[in-house]
């Protein structure tokens, strides 16, 4: 080592150079996390459990589920969208088992044609019925006060058309379902993740089956369903899971970008797509040069073919494609690829349970007849049908979450927009008239007809592109295939004409060399997949068993039993049967009578027409009485299956006919007040409240100096109203402290404040909550709230584990802690009374009012709770807020900071850079990466509900809340103080906004103040946007 150091001390040049060569390479080392600390992601106590781990914790399988066999006993049904009448041909006609649609309101595809309840559903139901597919009806919107009678009625309809279930996000709108008794499905806007999550939706919305959201992986997607297959207090809850389609940057059921920025809410079926808009990356206060980069927001979107089997193992009922926007050419070709994989899937798992000598193997495949059953659709005709390519590497078609994080492949950022095939560069940008000279990628073809786009990295400008009048291929052109190809002479006109404007003004041309060509359309795809979308609906084969029953001087009765539904049809002749007097009925002669059914949707089991004859011996009766009975029995069946065989779970159910409107909202509303010991009083709700002797205020802190600063300002005096600091910091590292500072302060509770996911192997998370002992916990979903009930609720003595520090998977001590009050938190999208009173019926202390509600809506909100049990007193209102319009799986940090798929190599860039996202208005919105490594983008306007203090309080609120981001101390006094005085009538509304306006960000910016999602604004129905 002397020697070494010795000559290297001599070699002062090589030393240096040495230096520059790996300086980089170790500076980057250091930036990637130890080992230990990726085992540890960002926070120390929180994934300490595999999801392969030992039996003893909720979040992870038992090892009593040793197999794969118990998840699921036939085949997943193929699940198609269907947005109008064309659309709903095509799902049957290509084998679809359900398709879900959406009525003329309460849709979350409000711009789609969707159906009217009364005209069109009935007929749907009777179209999909007859071929044995499921008919799911979307009502997954929020639903205000004013409108749950108008839902009632909805649902009642949907009853009375025999839908086989609704699919709904609202918990008010799913107790109106449960009271109609239609069968219900929790939707992805529910925001599921977890095996709590769906045991919530099963026991409060009577849910048999939950959608879980995109962002689990097949591992976790198994974890859940075999930890509800554990379950021995309710039957198993079937998981459906999205396998194609449009992703959301969002969680669904968390994105409020629409709601502020463009006054309708993405929760009420009108999303914006903010999310498909570009932005700029500023990084520590700089714009960063971001290339071709410009929409840092938008996924690409899932293609889940690849992963079929392993779902099927993973017991997913239901595999569902997304698109009730698309046309009738989308949902046939995915429909129809989706059925081969699935049929391919199960025969293969069966194979498997079969080489295993399984004892309870499950089903034979359901025989779904499709139109044209030779044809396939390949996962480049899904591409090319509808796909957001960013590069040659990258077709549009990703695996989503399917295999974990990979945040370096589900957002790209150079497009938007649907691209199609990628199949080539320009080589040389020559004039409109001279055409253009493409280098083709390796197997990839242009003929006339197809459709191009020139994708020169500027997707939000005008872009070069048209249909192919001509096109002459050179297979060998230095080494290159190339082709020349010609627009019509419109396009090329058009595109000399940009091209001159371009060139003076110094901008890129519309075809400059290397940029990318993309085969937005083949012809041939086209017509294929036009020939599918249209092709007449297959006679569906229903196999039937007949059994004939007579004897002399008693009726024929002939009955046909439908082997898939086991309906059931009956004949019964006018006459009775005879003694013979010469040849007496037989299996032959009945069987001829009987005949092969052929006229109808069934063939009989038997190859002899006759399954039972049960017929004494000796009786006779005219063959044109078994002709007639089998008529008859036939229209009975066939009467039945389009009714659908779910009447016998609907007999014992409330008859909907009975219901008088009001009669649903106020039985269930009488239920839930008799859980907080109501005298049963049927009060009429107050429409004015007296204002509460108190108002408090509580102040949300999301760093120790905010905490800080609030403590100091209730401890000199300078505010009375503030009883409540919730903290709700990125890391878990300062939370013990703030909340010890926080109880140093008298009369001053401390809540801690929950991720707003938490997914299979994160328990780790409520346990390090619960071990903080706070006053209070804000509960942000559903999950929580279901593992916090399960161990008893508010006030139950529960033993959490503590983990040895610096070790994973260690558990070295039992910590006895008490779970604090429970408080619901924005994110569970409460806006009607029965929302509420159902969070409050199952433990909560408060429910905070959703972001949907604008100022009025509030109002509504709190007056419809009126004074029983204090029920308005128990809402609390967001007064002050930069809402949260993204909230994402995504890691913005990851994707654009560092060359990281996900937190094992992401090197942790959200500790090291203050980040915003510049729209193109200039505003700049900050994101944050929690505990989870979720991102949160808070808009960079603040919202504020300043001037309907007056209005709430009159209505019954006694809380207001003021949630800070990143401001500094100044502008917390400031804000908070502000407020403070407003509540006691020492300040004006109107002076306090004008101060907010000079509010700055971390970057010194000032963001502005507006009502934002508050804006009294006419409130558009779900039917009302198209």
């Amino acid at each position: 080592m002397a020697k070494t150091k010795a000559a290297m001390s001599n070699r002062p040049w090589q030393v240096a150079l040495l230096v520059a060569l790996f300086l980089p390479i170790i500076a980057y080392g250091l930036s990637l996390p130890s080992q230990e600390l990726v085992n540890r992601r960002k926070s120390p106590a929180l994934w300490r459990y595999d999801l392969a781990r030992e039996d003893g914790h909720d979040d992870v399988p038992s090892s009593s589920t040793t197999s794969s066999q118990r998840l699921l006993r036939q085949p997943p049904e193929v699940m198609a969208p269907v947005g109008g009448w064309p659309q709903l041909h095509a799902a049957i006609a290509n084998g679809a088992d359900a398709i879900y649609l959406g009525l003329s309101a309460f849709s979350a595809r409000a711009r789609a044609a969707n159906f009217d309840p009364v005209a069109e559903l009935p007929k749907a139901v009777e179209l999909c019925h007859a071929s044995n597919v499921k008919v799911y009806v979307a009502m997954n919107t929020l639903v205000f006060p004013d409108e749950l009678q108008e839902v009632e009625e909805l649902i009642r309809l949907c009853h009375r058309a025999n839908v086989d279930a609704l699919i709904v996000q609202d918990l008010g709108m799913s107790k109106l379902v449960q009271k109609v008794g239609l069968e219900l499905r929790a939707s992805t806007q529910q925001t599921i993740t977890s095996a709590d999550g769906a045991e919530f939706s099963a026991n409060v919305t009577g849910a048999t089956r939950v959608v879980l959201g995109r962002e689990l992986s097949v591992a976790e997607i198994k974890a859940v369903t075999t930890k509800l297959q554990d379950q021995t207090d309710h039957d198993p809850v079937e998981v459906e899971a999205f396998v194609h389609g449009a992703l959301c940057v969002s969680l669904s059921g968390q994105c409020f970008s629409s709601e502020a920025w463009g006054g309708r809410s993405a929760n009420r079926g009108q999303c914006a797509q903010a999310c498909r808009l570009p932005y700029g990356l500023v990084d520590n206060g700089q714009l960063k040069e971001m290339g071709d980069f410009s929409y840092l927001l938008s996924p690409q979107d899932l293609c889940g073919l690849d992963h079929v089997p392993a779902l099927v193992r993973a017991g997913v009922s239901c595999l569902k494609i997304e698109g009730r926007l698309k046309d009738a050419a989308y949902v046939a070709a995915t429909t129809r690829a989706y059925r081969n994989a699935v049929d391919q899937a199960w025969k293969e798992y069966m194979k498997e349970e079969h080489h295993n000598n399984s004892q309870d193997n499950p089903t034979e495949p359901r025989v779904r007849p499709v139109a044209l059953p030779d044809e396939e659709v390949s996962k480049a005709e899904l591409a090319q049908l509808f796909s957001r390519g960013q590069d040659e590497e990258h077709d549009g078609l990703s695996s989503g979450f399917f295999d974990g994080s990979h945040h370096q492949n589900l957002v790209r950022g150079r497009s938007p927009r649907h691209r199609g095939i990628h199949c080539g560069r320009v080589l040389k940008g020559t004039s409109g008239k001279k055409g253009l000279l493409i280098s083709l990628d390796a197997s990839k073809d242009l003929k006339r007809g197809d459709g191009l786009v020139i994708d020169r990295g500027l997707a939000q400008e005008e872009e070069l592109g048209g249909p192919i009048f001509d096109v002459q291929i050179q297979e060998e052109h230095k080494g290159e295939r190339v082709a020349l190809v010609r627009f019509s002479k419109s396009v090329e006109k058009k595109w000399k004409q940009l091209d001159d404007r371009a060139w003076k003004q110094g901008a890129i041309q519309l075809a400059p060399a290397g940029a990318h060509v993309w085969k937005t359309s083949d012809a041939t795809v086209s017509k294929k997949m036009k020939r599918l979308s249209e092709a007449p609906i297959p006679k569906l084969q229903r196999q039937a068993r007949v059994t004939v029953e007579g004897s002399i001087g008693a009726p024929l009765v002939v009955t046909i039993r439908d082997e898939t539904t086991g309906r059931e049809g009956v004949g019964t002749s006018e006459g009775v049967l005879q003694p013979a007097e010469k040849k007496s009925l037989d299996e032959q002669s009945i069987s001829k009578a009987i005949g092969t059914l052929g006229n109808t949707d069934w063939e009989l089991l038997a190859i002899n027409g006759i399954n039972s004859s049960r017929v004494e011996a000796g009786a006779w009766c005219p063959a044109g009485w078994i002709k007639e009975c089998r008529r008859q029995a036939v229209e009975e069946l066939q009467a039945q299956i389009l009714v659908d065989g779910r009447k016998s779970q609907r007999d014992h159910d409330v008859d909907s006919n009975s219901l008088s409107m009001d009669e649903p909202v106020r039985s269930i509303t009488d239920e839930l007040l008799s859980k907080f010991g109501s005298s049963g009083e049927k009060d009429e709700p107050t429409k004015r409240i007296p204002i509460p002797t108190a108002l408090r205020l509580s102040v949300l802190a999301r760093n120790y100096d905010h905490v800080e600063t609030v403590c100091k300002m209730i401890e000199d005096g300078q505010v009375d109203s503030i009883d409540e600091i919730i903290v709700d910091f990125l890391e878990v590292d300062g939370m013990r402290d703030a909340v010890n500072r926080i109880r140093q302060v008298p009369a001053t509770k401390a809540v801690v404040a929950s991720p707003r996911i938490i997914k299979p192997g994160e328990s780790g998370i409520w346990r390090t909550l619960l071990r903080l002992q706070a006053h209070g916990l804000l509960v942000r979903s559903a999950g929580l709230l279901n593992r916090m009930t399960k161990l008893g609720g508010q006030g139950a003595r529960v033993e959490v584990d503590v983990p040895v520090s610096g070790e994973r998977n260690s558990v070295n001590n039992r910590q006895a802690v008490v779970i604090p009050e429970l408080i619901a938190d924005f994110s569970l999208n409460v806006a009607n009374p029965l929302s509420a009173w159902e969070l409050l019926s199952k433990g909560c202390s408060r429910v905070t009012a959703s972001y949907d509600l604008n100022a009025d809506g509030i109002t509504n909100l709190l007056e419809s709770m009126g004074n029983i049990n204090e029920g308005s007193s128990r809402i609390d209102i967001i007064a002050h807020a930069h809402l949260p319009v993204f909230h994402t799986e995504h890691c913005v940090f990851a994707r654009f900071l560092t060359k990281g798929d996900s937190y094992l190599d992401c090197g942790h860039a959200c500790t090291r850079h203050n980040v915003h996202l510049r729209d193109q208005t200039g505003a700049d919105h900050l994101v944050l990466a929690d505990m989870g490594c979720r991102n949160t983008v808070f808009g960079s306007e603040a919202q504020s509900g300043v001037h309907s203090l007056k209005d709430w309080s009159a209505a019954g609120a006694s809380r207001f809340r003021i949630e800070l981001v990143d401001e500094t101390g100044d502008d917390v006094r400031l804000i908070v103080g502000g407020y403070a005085s407003v509540m006691n009538g020492k300040q004006r509304a109107s002076e306090l906004w004008e101060s907010l306006k000079l509010v700055r960000d971390s970057n010194g910016r000032t963001g502005g103040v507006s009502h934002g999602s508050l804006t009294n604004s006419p409130v558009r129905r779900a039917g009302e946007i198209r």
